[in-house]
């Protein structure tokens, strides 16, 4: 007979944390959000924010993960893609380098403007470093922008008739802030950097450099490079995309599938474990014993959740899955007895069931260390859904699930073209604006939590928090009610 539990799972909606004492030190501004994301080898890599973007198609790419990274947390770069496209999604962000750009268009001195035209429409660039060979590290003999020449008159003319060659230029610049220095003594906005020996090495943006002096808690490795993830699968094949990431330099490797406790995972753990000393992080799992498979496997981190997704359908067409309030709890609690025994402390990533501040607050409060999302992250500007309008006019993003047919991500549900189903949906949610200017509000939301239940770190959030689960009413009575919200155009008569 099949065995059932007799209490019922929880949401991270029906919880609230109770406030504790706060100290005159240990207000909001005075509270850390820095974290464990994962193990590396016997320390941590860590992240100055507890966030995570997803590994979706519709949430992280390129821009998406270059920002978040430069707010503190990690973009995971989805698996659904080729080798060679991943691998040079992680090359972009590695490269960008907090500032410092090696891998803009260059041009050769004898291109035609027309060429220029076609490569300005495709990527959107208007400043061109021209070098010897139209390579990038090469002699650099010249710049030109898009006000240098008249589209109209000179198609025809090649790119070394209309460059400026008196370019203003930085030798063997390595800091951003002797950059910065520089750009304001030229007056200019693009700085190129050169060698010794006149080889273009880098360039600076002003526009990229003020995002970064504006955004001091970004996540750098230790050549202070951007952090960035990567999803694989567990299928044999992927074994390759490991290695081939690997030696693209991607800092941790996410497995992505619905269910972390098989013996396929395991096994893709086991290979990357002999094979490199580069943290992997298995899941997603729920119970307490699939977290204890995957420690004894070797994952650096787990992730937690199962079909708790906004647009996820697993639990309605499986039946498989649970609460993430009750996941966490149960495996925070085997993760505390782990380290108890061992010494050793595996993270936690929350993954799914977030849609604000409140679940973001509940998910650390119940062991989280990270939290992993893909709606919240997919309504920003950066994230990798186009912008479109809805029936009424609306802007909005798109947005899709790995499990859904849009996705059409077989590997992941171990589905074939002939039997594949659905797991999740197609749609689209608000679009929000800019992940940097809406993200250091929620920031702070976590901070003023945190203040209020008397902690000043996520660690102590983990040992001191007190959280109670609140009933129908009390939650009713814990949002806006018996109020019409007025809008700010109404006026007073």
């Amino acid at each position: 007979m099949a065995k059932v539990l007799p209490n019922p799972s929880h949401s991270l909606k029906e919880f609230r944390i109770l406030p504790g004492y706060t100290p005159k030190d240990g207000n909001a501004p005075n509270v850390q959000l820095a974290t464990r994301l994962c193990r590396k080898d016997e320390q941590f890599i860590e992240l100055n924010t507890p966030f995570l973007s997803a590994a979706m198609q519709a949430v992280t790419g390129v821009d998406m993960a270059i920002s978040l990274a430069q707010l503190g947390g990690i973009g995971i770069l989805p698996v659904s893609q080729t080798i060679d496209e991943q691998c040079a999604k992680v090359g972009q962000v590695k490269r960008f380098k907090a500032g410092f750009q090696t891998d803009i268009m260059t041009l050769s001195p004898h291109q035609c403007i027309s060429d220029v035209l076609t490569i300005i429409q495709e990527t959107g660039y208007t400043t061109f470093p021209v070098t010897e060979s139209g390579t990038f590290h090469d002699k650099l003999i010249g710049i030109l922008t898009d006000k240098d020449f008249d589209e109209r008159r000179d198609l025809a003319v090649q790119v070394n008739e209309r460059m400026k060659t008196d370019v203003q230029f930085g030798t063997e610049v390595t800091e951003l802030r002797t950059a910065n220095d520089l750009m304001i003594k030229l007056g200019r906005g693009f700085l190129p950097i050169l060698s010794k020996d006149g080889i273009l090495q880098t360039v600076v943006f002003k526009k990229d450099l003020d995002k970064h002096l504006r955004h001091p808690n970004e996540s750098i490795d230790e050549q202070k490079r951007l952090l960035v993830g990567a999803a694989i699968s567990t299928h044999a094949e992927d074994r390759e995309r490991a290695q081939e990431l690997i030696a693209n330099g991607v800092d941790l490797l996410f497995i992505d599938a619905s269910d972390g406790h098989t013996e396929y995972q395991g096994e893709m753990i086991n290979f990357i474990k002999k094979h490199s000393n580069t943290p992997v992080v298995g899941g997603n799992i729920v119970t307490t014993e699939g977290f204890r498979f995957l420690v004894d496997s070797g994952a650096d981190a787990v992730k937690v959740g199962m079909g708790i997704g906004s647009g996820c359908t697993t639990q309605e067409v499986k039946s498989t899955g649970r609460g993430q309030g009750t996941a966490l709890m149960e495996v925070g609690k085997i993760r505390q007895d782990f380290t108890n025994k061992s010494g050793r402390y595996i993270p936690l990533i929350a993954d799914g069931g977030i849609s604000g501040p409140a679940e973001m607050s509940v998910a650390l409060a119940l062991g989280a260390d990270t939290l992993m999302m893909g709606n919240f992250f997919a309504r920003y500007t950066e994230s990798h859904g186009s912008l479109m309008r809805n029936a009424s006019g609306e802007i909005v993003k798109e947005y899709w699930m790995e499990g859904s047919m849009r996705a059409h991500n077989m590997r992941r549900y171990a589905q074939t073209k002939d039997n594949f189903f659905e797991e999740g949906i197609s749609g689209y949610v608000p679009h929000v604006g800019s992940i940097f200017d809406k993200l250091p509000m929620i920031i702070q939301m976590l901070r003023a939590t945190l203040a209020t239940t008397g902690c000043k770190t996520i660690e102590e959030l983990h040992s001191h928090a007190v959280l109670e689960r609140q009933s129908p009413s009390a939650l009713l009575d814990s949002k806006i009610h018996d109020i019409v919200p007025m809008n700010i155009d109404q006026q007073v008569l």
